[in-house]
């Protein structure tokens, strides 16, 4: 999964940075300024599901990620 920065100057995306697209990709728009929705808003499991089918976090699942223990947890002074 690849996030980058761009404006909607009212007919296209203008990306912050230059993005080597090889192929038809599927894309989310995310409008983050935008106060109301529409029909065609794109969910949470939506986007978890793409994610989680996607593979980009399959790392985590390496033994070398694991570097935290119970040790590095602080308590909250609430």
């Amino acid at each position: 999964m690849l996030s980058i920065r761009a404006k909607y100057d009212g007919k296209q995306l203008l990306f912050s940075e230059k993005v080597e697209v090889s192929k038809e990709e599927e894309v989310i728009v995310v409008f983050l300024n935008r106060t109301t929705s529409t029909e065609s808003d794109v969910s949470g499991t939506v986007i978890q599901n793409m994610l989680m089918s996607s593979g980009s976090l399959n790392f985590l699942e390496s033994g070398e990620e694991d570097i935290y223990s119970d040790k590095h947890l602080k308590a909250a002074n609430i």
